[in-house]
């Protein structure tokens, strides 16, 4: 079994990890075992009218990889319950079914903390988006594919200034991303934005073992993956290191 490192010191969101865990898992295993077997395997969902678009994207000189989740059929309103039920039909294997609704309802649960309302009341026009059943269920397929029977991770950047989302204009990090960063080896650095979102961090929340620094190991794998707002000027990625433990 392996020890998976998230280093996430330039920030974490849904759509890095996919890309960093997917890279991570290719160059382990070789070409066309990590983007694949995640398509594969999220097909499990049953749900219609989504797919993977795979990018190499360049950022500040260093190749990374992106993924976009296209949405090519309009998706009904769905709450906490309807995401369980999608996840617990869909026969996810090993771990990732049971982490998957784990970080469903810390997301769901910050959001219903943040605005004052009960779990099944709260809107999930962000949270219940295909993009974020994606996200989360492929990163747990990811971490079991690579047989991780551990995961620790940097501090994370939380970042700084201000963000503009569908409740109006909020202090970095946003109430949900501030709950949800509880229990997380956190800072913010001067950027001026957002660098850690409310689904990464609820991955991070789930999966996490340990904060700090990359642990002994031989490292067998190296993936990096970037968001939609990772730039040359704002140079954002996740890195993800496969590491075996080293024999006594």
């Amino acid at each position: 079994m392996n020890t998976v490192y998230l280093d996430c010191s330039t920030g974490v969101s849904g759509d890095m990890l996919l890309s960093a865990l997917s890279h991570a898992l290719e160059e382990w295993r070789g070409p066309g075992r990590g983007f694949a077997h995640l398509e594969g395997e999220l097909a499990r969902l049953g749900l219609d009218g989504f797919g993977l678009e795979w990018t190499e994207k360049r950022i500040a000189g260093i190749r990374t990889m992106h993924v976009d989740v296209l949405q090519t059929r309009e998706q009904p309103l769905r709450h906490y319950t309807d995401l369980c039920r999608i996840i617990g039909e869909s026969g996810l294997g090993g771990r990732a079914g049971a982490r998957a609704i784990e970080a469903l309802r810390l997301l769901g649960e910050a959001e219903a903390k943040v605005h004052g309302v009960d779990l099944e009341q709260v809107h999930f026009h962000e949270i219940g988006a295909v993009d974020t059943l994606a996200d989360i269920c492929g990163s747990m397929i990811l971490l079991d594919a690579l047989e991780a029977d551990r995961v620790v991770c940097s501090p994370v950047d939380l970042g700084s200034g201000f963000v503009d989302c569908a409740h109006g204009r909020m202090p970095v990090p946003a109430p949900a991303c501030a709950e949800l960063a509880k229990g997380l080896a956190t800072f913010g650095s001067d950027c001026s934005m957002e660098r850690a979102t409310p689904t990464g961090l609820a991955i991070l929340r789930t999966v996490a073992e340990g904060f700090g620094p990359l642990p002994l190991g031989t490292l067998l794998g190296v993936g990096y993956g970037s968001g939609g707002r990772s730039s040359d000027e704002q140079p954002t990625y996740v890195r993800a290191m496969v590491l075996a433990k080293v024999s006594e």
